[in-house]
Order: C-alpha cells, then sequence, then structure tokens
C-alpha cells in the first residue's frame, strides 16, 4: 500500500468533513498552459493565510494586505511573501501591494463592506479578475439593489450555501462522514468510517470486485492511523480506517449497506444555532425528516427563526445544558448537528449528544486546531468554514481543461476534474501506457455523461471528463499528460 506522502503538511492529523472544491492554478481564458499569476489577497485572517499559502505554493507572486499589525507579523514570519499593514480601502495601500501589476485581487476580510470596496477599487486600477467574500445575503436577494458588475467585481463568494448542502446531503446518506459533487453532481465523493462489524473491515480491494463489476464505485483512498494511503489490489481495509469512495450519484444509495452492518435513516435531528446556515439546514432538513428542533440562546433570533419555520420546533435555551437537550427529546434523536458561531458551545453540544444518546454528531468549527480534536473524540462530521471558503475562491481561479478540483482536507491531496483535450499525451491510447506519476490515480472516466471505473485497457477519448486523485507535487505533470501539445 503506498502512502500518499505530502512534505508540505505541517499540521498532523484529520481534517474531517466534507471535501471541497478548490483549484490552485490559473489557466486564463484563451490559454491552456499554466502561467505564474500576480495576486493580492486581502485580509490576513485564516482564510486569507490559507490562500496566500497555497497560491504561493504554486508559483504564484503573492502579496496580502490587512490592517492588523499582529496578524500581518505573524503572516511575515511564516510565508514568503509579500505582507503590507494597511486600510484595503486606501488606494495608496493597494498600490503599494502592486494592485496595478496584478492579474487578480481577492478579498476575504471579515466586513463585506471592506471587501466590496476593495473589489470596486482594483477593479479601476485595471485587475483582470475580482473576488469578493460577502456573508450577507441581503447584498443579493433583491435583483437590482447592487450591481457588483458594473463595480467591477467578477466573482461573490458565500460559503454558507456550500456548507448547508454538504451537511444536508451527508445527513441523506447514512454513516456518511465527507461529501462532495464531482463532475456536474454525476459523481459524488462519499467518506465512511469503518468499525469493526463492517461488512468490509478485512477484505481486500480484489474481494470487492463482484461489487464493483457494476463499474459504479472504486475506493480511491483511505486514512489510517493518520496517514492517507491510496490502496491497490491485495491491500485490505481494516477496522478504524476511514475510506473515500467514488459513486456514481445513481446509485450512491447502494453503499450505506456495503459499508455498514446496521444504517438507520435519519427521522429526528437536532439543530444547535438560528444562524443563516442553522435556519436554512433546519428548513431543508424538515422536508426530509419527520421532526426537527432548532435550539438558539438569543432571544431576537430565536423568535426571527421561529417565525420563519412554521415546520421546526424552535426552543431558546443553552444547548450545552443537557436538560435543554433532553426536552429536545435527545433521546430519540438520530443526528445533533451543531453550527452555531460559537465553536465551545458547538463542541460542548454534540460531546453531550455523543455521551447521552446514539445520535450521529456533526459539529461547524472555525478554529482549525480544533478539528482533529473533535475527531479523535468521536464527532463524525466536522465542517471547517475556512475550508469550505478557500475552496469555493479557488474553484474560480482554475481556466480552460481544468474544470475543478476538490481538496481533500486530510492530506492536501486534490481531485482534479478534467476535460481531455484532442492531441493531449492521455488520449487515443489505454491508460497502462500513459506515464502518470506515482502521487496520482486515475479514479473516474465520464463519457457522454456516464461515470466508468477506468481499468489498465480503458482509452479516453477528446472531451471526456476525467476524475484524477494527485497530491500538490504531481499536479504539473498532469497538467500536461492532459493539455494539447503545442508545435511551433
Amino acid at each position: 500500500m503506498a502512502p500518499a506522502r505530502d512534505p508540505a503538511r505541517r499540521r498532523p492529523g484529520r481534517c474531517r468533513g466534507a471535501p471541497l472544491p478548490v483549484a490552485i492554478c490559473l489557466f486564463p481564458p484563451g490559454r491552456l498552459s499554466w502561467r505564474p499569476m500576480r495576486i493580492v489577497v486581502i485580509g490576513a485572517g485564516m482564510v486569507g493565510q490559507s490562500l496566500a499559502e497555497q497560491l504561493a505554493l504554486e508559483g504564484h507572486n503573492v502579496a496580502v494586505v490587512d490592517s492588523d499589525r499582529f496578524k500581518v507579523n505573524e503572516l511575515r514570519e511564516r510565508l514568503d511573501v509579500l505582507v503590507l499593514q494597511g486600510h484595503a480601502g486606501n488606494p495608496r495601500t493597494l498600490e503599494k501591494a502592486g494592485i496595478r501589476e496584478s492579474q487578480m485581487m481577492i478579498a476575504v476580510t471579515n466586513v463585506d463592506e471592506i471587501n466590496l470596496v476593495a473589489g470596486m477599487l482594483a477593479s479601476r486600477m485595471g485587475v483582470e479578475h475580482c473576488i469578493v467574500r460577502l456573508r450577507n445575503p441581503e447584498y443579493l436577494k433583491k435583483p437590482g439593489l447592487l450591481d457588483l458588475a458594473a463595480l467591477g467585481i467578477h466573482q461573490v463568494i458565500n460559503p454558507d450555501p456550500a456548507m448547508v448542502e454538504a451537511l444536508f446531503s451527508m445527513m441523506l446518506i447514512p454513516g456518511c462522514t465527507d461529501y462532495a459533487r464531482l463532475a456536474g453532481g454525476q459523481v459524488l465523493l462519499l467518506g465512511f468510517d469503518i468499525d469493526a462489524d463492517s461488512p468490509l473491515a478485512g477484505k481486500a480491494l480484489r474481494e470487492l470486485a463482484d461489487i464493483e463489476q457494476l463499474d459504479a464505485f472504486l475506493v480511491l483512498y483511505l486514512t489510517r492511523a493518520g496517514r492517507v494511503l491510496v490502496p491497490r489490489g491485495d491491500d485490505r481495509i481494516e477496522a478504524g480506517d476511514t475510506i473515500h469512495i467514488l459513486v456514481s450519484a445513481d446509485t450512491a444509495h447502494f453503499i450505506p449497506p456495503i459499508v455498514l452492518k446496521e444504517h438507520r435513516p435519519v427521522r429526528s435531528v437536532i439543530v444547535v444555532g438560528a444562524t443563516r446556515v442553522g435556519v436554512e439546514l433546519a428548513r431543508r432538513t424538515a422536508e426530509k425528516a419527520e421532526k426537527v428542533t432548532l435550539i438558539e440562546p438569543r432571544r431576537e433570533a430565536a423568535e426571527e427563526a421561529a417565525a420563519q419555520l412554521s415546520r421546526v420546533n424552535v426552543l431558546r435555551g443553552d444547548p450545552t445544558r443537557l436538560d435543554l437537550l433532553e426536552e429536545a427529546n435527545l433521546e430519540g434523536c438520530d443526528l445533533v448537528c451543531a453550527v452555531s458561531d460559537n465553536d465551545e458551545s458547538n463542541t460542548l453540544s454534540v460531546l453531550l449528544a455523543k455521551r447521552h444518546s446514539r445520535a450521529a454528531t456533526a459539529a461547524v468549527i472555525h478554529n482549525p486546531d480544533y478539528v482533529p480534536v473533535l475527531d479523535s473524540l468521536g464527532v463524525q462530521i466536522v465542517v471547517n468554514p475556512r475550508l469550505v471558503t478557500i475552496g469555493e475562491i479557488l474553484m474560480h481561479v482554475r481556466r480552460g481543461h481544468v474544470h475543478s478540483v476538490t481538496r481533500l482536507a486530510e492530506a492536501r491531496a486534490e481531485i482534479l476534474e478534467m476535460e481531455a483535450q484532442k492531441g493531449s499525451p492521455a488520449v487515443s491510447r489505454p491508460i497502462r501506457e500513459i506515464d502518470f506519476p506515482k502521487q496520482a490515480l486515475v479514479g473516474a472516466v465520464v463519457k457522454n455523461g456516464v461515470m466508468h471505473i477506468p481499468r489498465g485497457d480503458t482509452q479516453i477519448a477528446p472531451g471526456d471528463m476525467v476524475l484524477v486523485f494527485a497530491l500538490p507535487e504531481a499536479i504539473p505533470r498532469i497538467e500536461k499528460i492532459f493539455t494539447r501539445r503545442r508545435f511551433l
């Protein structure tokens, strides 16, 4: 079994939760070859730092602007990028960051209005592509209220819908701990924890051939003792592993009985936190579950949620109190999902639920240092908004034949969704003859809207959508394999 090593990884442990769509290299319109860019990142918070680190790792020329002296000094010590202290709404600050020579500006401060102003200024100063994060839906709800295109803002990122989609989708698939949509939703990436009584525990991958003959799913990789492994045919799945499966969306409902000895549908759900994510998640869950209860400690927020959610029971109180959870029918609950803005409250809520019920648990955790802690305590689903935001932003950085990339949080590995180009080394010959790097693996080929698990004799045709599992160091080689060759 080959370990998927990542020399750039600095922090051990798994980051559980939905894998996230990201992209980290630019293919500008009209070009199919990679080139480095000058990119200005506004905001040196968790998202901004992660963006700067990832983009710099890929060879882009990155500058970061933030008004917080502490964050600026911290980032200067960590990364070899230009970091400036100043207000992003000041044109002089942006000019010092090299905005006039930059091809892209990404504004991810915690203040929507600063992001809007920075995007508008950057566009007026000649930046080709401006991406801003806006979390207040009021800016986008009313048509005509704010013409972002007229302001020069090309892309708006709001991570909340992606988080709701991931949490809701995992709720519908019993036992699922990770989730991502690929190839326009035709292919799903699902994660499952393998218990000792799982039907897959102790089985070699070759023994799954009878199931896989439907050409509908593949064990892409597994996580064992904190290491990401790419399994081969003779390798066995062990109790304690977390496996990730590529599966056709049409057959995803067949997976839980294959992986789990016991699985039950989610009928009763407790949602903690009347945030925008919490209210929308409760609304969608009420369409599928028999009973949904929303707990919110703030009076005004609880009353507002109750007015919006006619099919949801809203309780006001402290979600870290066991008596309140019991009032919400914790004993008969199938899933407790804590999505408030308070990490400590979310953590305590799901830990209480684990101790006093058989409910599955899910939590939104903003501090990435908490994620491996909750994972080690057995919280099944942990979603980090930082990763969601990064994924939503960077998905728009790539152009050309690379349609999207899904970042796998455990190893910073990625699944590239690539369109095979006519005349590229990838097409019109068996996959076994393609010189793929060792850190990459073809996971699926989508032909005419149908997913196929590739074999050694599979041939990729021009126009096919190919899903490739890769570590960062393998990406440049993968790009060349799927790019049309040029002749001078």
